[in-house]
């Protein structure tokens, strides 16, 4: 089973993809078009490099560890969210799901580590 429909089968799960740092669509299931789904993968890609880059700076400016380490981020509005964590996005519906669930998840698809102070 593909991490994009490992993603789907979260709770209020709308449209789950992988996209490259260069911002390609690499693997994408949902009800979008695929020009939709490219056009996703590139906006995923371009606000998460320009997330890592501001927690390069803040680490140097602040001189505190940790802001490096972008896992992923989130951009919602009424009724849905744009979820990102590493190379993976997806869609959902806010009102049926759980962020810590959603996060959890891609967070494992992913492989990412979870630092026990989080």
């Amino acid at each position: 089973m593909s991490r994009s429909s490992e993603l789907l089968e979260l709770p209020g799960m709308v449209a789950a993809g992988l996209f490259s740092r260069k911002g390609f669509l690499e693997e994408f299931e949902g009800p979008y078009p695929a020009s939709e789904a490219a056009g996703l993968a590139g906006l995923c890609s371009a606000i998460t490099l320009t997330m890592e880059m501001q927690g390069l700076l803040l680490e140097r400016l602040t001189g505190e560890p940790g802001w490096a380490g972008c896992y992923g981020w989130a951009a919602w509005g009424p009724g849905s969210a744009i979820v990102a964590v590493e190379d993976s996005m997806c869609i959902v519906q806010t009102p049926a799901t759980s962020f810590d669930v959603v996060f959890s998840a891609m967070r494992t698809a992913a492989g990412v580590e979870v630092n026990k102070t989080e």
